[in-house]
Protein backbone atom coordinates (compact mmCIF):
# COMPACT_ATOMS: atom_id res chain seq x y z
CA UNK A 1 0.00 0.00 0.00
CA UNK A 2 3.25 2.18 0.59
CA UNK A 3 6.83 0.96 -0.98
CA UNK A 4 6.48 0.99 -4.61
CA UNK A 5 2.50 0.83 -4.74
CA UNK A 6 2.04 1.85 -8.48
CA UNK A 7 4.64 -0.83 -9.51
CA UNK A 8 3.00 -3.51 -7.53
CA UNK A 9 -0.53 -2.55 -8.54
CA UNK A 10 0.38 -3.04 -12.10
CA UNK A 11 2.17 -6.33 -11.19
CA UNK A 12 -0.92 -7.71 -9.51
CA UNK A 13 -3.78 -7.00 -12.35
CA UNK A 14 -1.09 -8.67 -14.55
CA UNK A 15 -0.50 -11.27 -12.33
CA UNK A 16 -4.43 -11.91 -11.61
CA UNK A 17 -6.48 -10.89 -14.36
CA UNK A 18 -5.60 -12.80 -17.43
CA UNK A 19 -7.85 -12.11 -20.43
CA UNK A 20 -7.94 -15.34 -23.25
CA UNK A 21 -9.50 -15.21 -26.44
CA UNK A 22 -12.59 -17.05 -27.23
CA UNK A 23 -12.28 -18.28 -30.95
CA UNK A 24 -15.75 -18.29 -33.10
CA UNK A 25 -16.59 -21.52 -34.96
CA UNK A 26 -16.82 -20.99 -38.23
CA UNK A 27 -19.95 -21.78 -40.19
CA UNK A 28 -21.00 -24.96 -41.97
CA UNK A 29 -20.45 -25.67 -45.49
CA UNK A 30 -23.16 -27.20 -47.12
CA UNK A 31 -24.26 -28.76 -50.80
CA UNK A 32 -27.45 -28.04 -52.77
CA UNK A 33 -29.44 -30.52 -50.70
CA UNK A 34 -28.23 -29.27 -47.05
CA UNK A 35 -25.90 -31.99 -46.73
CA UNK A 36 -22.88 -31.07 -44.76
CA UNK A 37 -19.64 -31.06 -46.34
CA UNK A 38 -17.10 -28.77 -43.55
CA UNK A 39 -18.20 -28.36 -40.07
CA UNK A 40 -16.46 -27.68 -36.72
CA UNK A 41 -15.80 -29.45 -33.70
CA UNK A 42 -14.91 -28.02 -30.15
CA UNK A 43 -11.41 -29.75 -29.21
CA UNK A 44 -9.36 -29.33 -25.86
CA UNK A 45 -6.08 -27.50 -25.77
CA UNK A 46 -3.68 -27.28 -23.36
CA UNK A 47 -1.97 -24.17 -22.30
CA UNK A 48 0.98 -22.91 -20.02
CA UNK A 49 1.53 -19.79 -17.80
CA UNK A 50 5.39 -20.24 -18.22
CA UNK A 51 6.30 -17.07 -15.70
CA UNK A 52 4.00 -19.73 -12.88
CA UNK A 53 5.99 -22.58 -13.35
CA UNK A 54 9.30 -23.18 -10.85
CA UNK A 55 11.05 -25.91 -13.08
CA UNK A 56 10.12 -25.47 -16.74
CA UNK A 57 12.32 -29.26 -16.64
CA UNK A 58 11.01 -31.45 -14.71
CA UNK A 59 7.44 -29.98 -15.92
CA UNK A 60 8.21 -30.75 -19.14
CA UNK A 61 9.05 -34.37 -18.28
CA UNK A 62 5.63 -34.77 -16.96
CA UNK A 63 3.71 -33.47 -19.58
CA UNK A 64 5.85 -35.39 -22.25
CA UNK A 65 4.84 -38.51 -20.87
CA UNK A 66 0.91 -37.65 -20.66
CA UNK A 67 0.59 -36.36 -23.95
CA UNK A 68 0.36 -38.24 -27.23
CA UNK A 69 3.42 -39.29 -29.76
CA UNK A 70 5.88 -36.53 -27.55
CA UNK A 71 9.07 -37.25 -28.87
CA UNK A 72 13.02 -35.98 -27.04
CA UNK A 73 12.89 -32.92 -29.41
CA UNK A 74 9.36 -32.20 -28.57
CA UNK A 75 10.05 -32.31 -25.08
CA UNK A 76 13.52 -30.22 -25.13
CA UNK A 77 11.27 -27.85 -27.40
CA UNK A 78 8.27 -27.64 -24.46
CA UNK A 79 11.33 -27.19 -21.86
CA UNK A 80 12.47 -24.07 -23.69
CA UNK A 81 8.99 -22.62 -24.34
CA UNK A 82 8.63 -22.75 -20.14
CA UNK A 83 11.16 -21.13 -19.52
CA UNK A 84 10.51 -17.97 -21.21
CA UNK A 85 8.91 -17.04 -18.33
CA UNK A 86 6.15 -15.37 -20.64
CA UNK A 87 2.08 -15.16 -19.87
CA UNK A 88 1.19 -17.38 -22.45
CA UNK A 89 2.76 -20.74 -24.36
CA UNK A 90 0.50 -23.78 -26.21
CA UNK A 91 2.37 -26.90 -24.68
CA UNK A 92 -0.27 -29.09 -27.40
CA UNK A 93 -3.19 -28.16 -29.36
CA UNK A 94 -6.00 -30.36 -30.77
CA UNK A 95 -5.06 -33.03 -28.16
CA UNK A 96 -7.12 -36.31 -27.70
CA UNK A 97 -9.48 -37.01 -24.73
CA UNK A 98 -7.19 -39.82 -23.46
CA UNK A 99 -4.25 -36.95 -23.39
CA UNK A 100 -6.59 -34.17 -21.74
CA UNK A 101 -7.42 -36.77 -18.74
CA UNK A 102 -4.13 -37.34 -17.99
CA UNK A 103 -2.76 -34.20 -18.48
CA UNK A 104 -5.35 -33.07 -16.13
CA UNK A 105 -4.86 -35.61 -13.43
CA UNK A 106 -1.18 -34.36 -13.08
CA UNK A 107 -2.98 -31.01 -11.70
CA UNK A 108 0.84 -28.94 -12.85
CA UNK A 109 1.17 -25.19 -11.26
CA UNK A 110 0.84 -22.58 -14.37
CA UNK A 111 -1.01 -25.01 -16.75
CA UNK A 112 -4.37 -24.67 -18.24
CA UNK A 113 -7.09 -26.22 -20.83
CA UNK A 114 -9.12 -23.87 -23.17
CA UNK A 115 -11.52 -24.96 -25.61
CA UNK A 116 -10.68 -24.96 -29.57
CA UNK A 117 -12.40 -24.93 -32.36
CA UNK A 118 -11.35 -27.40 -35.21
CA UNK A 119 -12.31 -28.12 -38.87
CA UNK A 120 -13.91 -31.65 -39.52
CA UNK A 121 -14.63 -32.84 -43.30
CA UNK A 122 -16.75 -35.91 -43.08
CA UNK A 123 -16.15 -37.06 -46.65
CA UNK A 124 -12.58 -37.11 -46.31
CA UNK A 125 -11.19 -36.56 -49.84
CA UNK A 126 -14.60 -35.70 -51.47
CA UNK A 127 -14.78 -31.93 -53.28
CA UNK A 128 -11.41 -30.74 -51.05
CA UNK A 129 -10.18 -28.49 -53.61
CA UNK A 130 -13.50 -26.90 -53.84
CA UNK A 131 -13.53 -26.90 -50.47
CA UNK A 132 -10.02 -25.77 -49.53
CA UNK A 133 -8.80 -26.37 -46.03
CA UNK A 134 -8.53 -24.70 -42.76
CA UNK A 135 -5.30 -23.94 -40.62
CA UNK A 136 -4.64 -24.41 -36.99
CA UNK A 137 -5.58 -20.80 -36.21
CA UNK A 138 -8.68 -21.52 -37.47
CA UNK A 139 -8.16 -19.56 -40.86
CA UNK A 140 -9.43 -20.52 -44.30
CA UNK A 141 -5.70 -21.38 -46.38
CA UNK A 142 -7.33 -22.93 -49.40
CA UNK A 143 -10.56 -23.03 -51.63
CA UNK A 144 -14.19 -21.62 -50.71
CA UNK A 145 -12.80 -21.68 -46.67
CA UNK A 146 -10.13 -18.98 -48.02
CA UNK A 147 -12.10 -16.93 -50.41
CA UNK A 148 -15.10 -16.85 -47.69
CA UNK A 149 -13.27 -16.74 -45.02
CA UNK A 150 -14.82 -13.74 -43.16
CA UNK A 151 -18.02 -14.65 -43.84
CA UNK A 152 -17.65 -18.50 -42.10
CA UNK A 153 -15.50 -16.93 -39.41
CA UNK A 154 -17.34 -15.55 -37.63
CA UNK A 155 -16.34 -13.41 -34.15
CA UNK A 156 -13.73 -14.58 -31.69
CA UNK A 157 -14.92 -13.53 -28.12
CA UNK A 158 -13.01 -13.10 -25.08
CA UNK A 159 -12.74 -14.38 -21.38
CA UNK A 160 -11.27 -12.60 -18.47
CA UNK A 161 -10.16 -14.92 -15.49
CA UNK A 162 -9.40 -12.96 -12.26
CA UNK A 163 -7.42 -15.55 -9.79
CA UNK A 164 -5.79 -15.36 -6.04
CA UNK A 165 -2.19 -15.14 -5.04
CA UNK A 166 -2.33 -19.18 -5.41
CA UNK A 167 -3.39 -18.91 -9.15
CA UNK A 168 -6.92 -20.09 -8.27
CA UNK A 169 -9.69 -18.28 -10.20
CA UNK A 170 -12.58 -16.51 -8.37
CA UNK A 171 -14.38 -15.00 -11.37
CA UNK A 172 -14.44 -15.59 -14.82
CA UNK A 173 -16.38 -12.72 -16.97
CA UNK A 174 -17.29 -13.88 -20.89
CA UNK A 175 -18.44 -12.41 -24.26
CA UNK A 176 -19.11 -15.26 -26.01
CA UNK A 177 -18.13 -15.24 -29.79
CA UNK A 178 -20.58 -15.41 -32.58
CA UNK A 179 -20.53 -18.59 -35.38
CA UNK A 180 -19.77 -17.86 -38.77
CA UNK A 181 -22.65 -18.16 -41.13
CA UNK A 182 -23.14 -21.53 -42.95
CA UNK A 183 -22.34 -21.22 -46.93
CA UNK A 184 -24.84 -23.28 -49.29
CA UNK A 185 -22.89 -24.51 -52.41
CA UNK A 186 -24.23 -25.29 -55.82
CA UNK A 187 -22.58 -28.52 -55.64
CA UNK A 188 -24.72 -31.85 -55.28
CA UNK A 189 -22.69 -34.13 -52.90
CA UNK A 190 -24.14 -36.93 -55.13
CA UNK A 191 -22.95 -35.99 -58.80
CA UNK A 192 -19.46 -35.13 -57.06
CA UNK A 193 -18.94 -38.36 -55.77
CA UNK A 194 -19.35 -39.86 -59.07
CA UNK A 195 -17.47 -37.41 -60.89
CA UNK A 196 -14.69 -37.78 -58.82
CA UNK A 197 -14.85 -41.69 -59.16
CA UNK A 198 -15.05 -41.57 -62.99
CA UNK A 199 -12.25 -38.70 -63.34
CA UNK A 200 -9.88 -40.71 -60.88
CA UNK A 201 -10.94 -44.21 -63.36
CA UNK A 202 -9.70 -42.01 -66.56
CA UNK A 203 -6.51 -40.45 -65.38
CA UNK A 204 -5.59 -43.90 -63.87
CA UNK A 205 -6.51 -45.44 -67.24
CA UNK A 206 -4.98 -43.43 -69.65
CA UNK A 207 -1.82 -43.05 -67.30
CA UNK A 208 -2.56 -39.09 -67.31
CA UNK A 209 -0.29 -36.52 -64.54
CA UNK A 210 -3.71 -35.27 -63.91
CA UNK A 211 -7.59 -34.83 -64.49
CA UNK A 212 -10.50 -32.30 -64.27
CA UNK A 213 -13.95 -32.72 -64.65
CA UNK A 214 -17.04 -29.92 -63.93
CA UNK A 215 -20.57 -30.72 -64.50
CA UNK A 216 -22.65 -27.36 -64.87
CA UNK A 217 -26.43 -26.67 -65.18
CA UNK A 218 -26.67 -25.41 -68.72
CA UNK A 219 -29.71 -23.40 -67.97
CA UNK A 220 -28.49 -21.80 -64.75
CA UNK A 221 -25.26 -22.00 -65.08
CA UNK A 222 -24.72 -23.51 -61.37
CA UNK A 223 -21.65 -25.86 -60.78
CA UNK A 224 -23.37 -29.37 -60.09
CA UNK A 225 -19.49 -30.72 -59.72
CA UNK A 226 -15.99 -29.68 -60.04
CA UNK A 227 -13.21 -32.68 -59.82
CA UNK A 228 -9.51 -32.41 -59.61
CA UNK A 229 -7.15 -35.37 -60.14
CA UNK A 230 -4.51 -36.37 -58.19
CA UNK A 231 -6.37 -35.04 -54.56
CA UNK A 232 -5.78 -35.22 -50.88
CA UNK A 233 -8.13 -35.46 -47.20
CA UNK A 234 -8.07 -31.65 -45.98
CA UNK A 235 -8.45 -33.07 -42.93
CA UNK A 236 -5.09 -34.13 -43.02
CA UNK A 237 -3.44 -31.27 -45.43
CA UNK A 238 -0.11 -30.75 -44.03
CA UNK A 239 0.53 -33.97 -45.19
CA UNK A 240 -0.76 -33.22 -48.81
CA UNK A 241 1.07 -31.63 -51.89
CA UNK A 242 0.65 -28.30 -53.35
CA UNK A 243 -0.06 -30.43 -56.74
CA UNK A 244 -2.98 -32.38 -54.78
CA UNK A 245 -4.40 -28.97 -53.05
CA UNK A 246 -4.71 -26.92 -56.25
CA UNK A 247 -8.14 -26.64 -57.85
CA UNK A 248 -7.14 -27.46 -61.70
CA UNK A 249 -10.71 -26.25 -63.00
CA UNK A 250 -10.26 -22.69 -61.65
CA UNK A 251 -6.24 -22.13 -61.94
CA UNK A 252 -4.80 -23.86 -64.85
CA UNK A 253 -4.65 -21.90 -68.18
CA UNK A 254 -5.79 -24.24 -71.49
CA UNK A 255 -6.44 -23.51 -75.02
CA UNK A 256 -10.04 -23.80 -75.71
CA UNK A 257 -9.86 -25.05 -78.90
CA UNK A 258 -12.67 -26.24 -80.89
CA UNK A 259 -15.65 -25.65 -77.89
CA UNK A 260 -14.92 -22.30 -78.56
CA UNK A 261 -16.79 -22.44 -81.78
CA UNK A 262 -20.06 -22.71 -80.18
CA UNK A 263 -19.44 -18.75 -79.21
CA UNK A 264 -18.66 -17.80 -82.78
CA UNK A 265 -21.52 -19.46 -84.11
CA UNK A 266 -23.99 -18.18 -81.19
CA UNK A 267 -23.00 -14.83 -81.75
CA UNK A 268 -23.10 -15.11 -85.55
CA UNK A 269 -26.51 -16.61 -85.21
CA UNK A 270 -28.01 -13.80 -82.38
CA UNK A 271 -26.63 -11.04 -84.98
CA UNK A 272 -28.75 -12.91 -87.96
CA UNK A 273 -25.59 -13.47 -89.79
CA UNK A 274 -26.72 -16.63 -90.22
CA UNK A 275 -29.16 -19.31 -89.92
CA UNK A 276 -28.73 -22.62 -88.00
CA UNK A 277 -29.18 -24.54 -91.35
CA UNK A 278 -26.77 -22.75 -93.57
CA UNK A 279 -23.45 -24.31 -94.64
CA UNK A 280 -19.76 -23.37 -93.69
CA UNK A 281 -16.77 -23.59 -95.69
CA UNK A 282 -14.41 -24.65 -93.49
CA UNK A 283 -11.67 -25.17 -96.55
CA UNK A 284 -11.28 -28.42 -96.44
CA UNK A 285 -8.97 -28.07 -93.00
CA UNK A 286 -6.80 -24.92 -94.32
CA UNK A 287 -6.21 -21.77 -94.85
CA UNK A 288 -3.99 -19.94 -96.94
CA UNK A 289 -2.34 -16.42 -95.47
CA UNK A 290 0.19 -14.31 -97.34
CA UNK A 291 1.37 -17.26 -99.37
CA UNK A 292 1.94 -19.53 -95.96
CA UNK A 293 -0.60 -22.55 -95.59
CA UNK A 294 -2.35 -23.22 -92.16
CA UNK A 295 -3.71 -26.23 -91.31
CA UNK A 296 -6.56 -26.44 -88.53
CA UNK A 297 -4.34 -29.14 -86.44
Amino acid sequence: QVVRHAAFVVRTERQQNRTIDAPAKRGEIRDRNNRVLAFSVDVDTIYAVPSDIADPAQAARALCRALDGCTPADRAELEEKLGRKSQFAYVQRFVSQAAYERVKALDLEGIGFMKESRRFYPNKELGSQVLGYVGTDNVGLGGLEAAYNKTILGHPGTVLVQSDARRRAFSRIERSPTSGATLELTIDEYLQHIVERELEAGVKAHKAEGGTAVVMDPATGEILAMASYPTFNPNLFSSSRPEQRKNRAVTDLYEPGSTFKLVTASAAIEEGVISPNDPVDVSEGLIRFKGRVVHDD
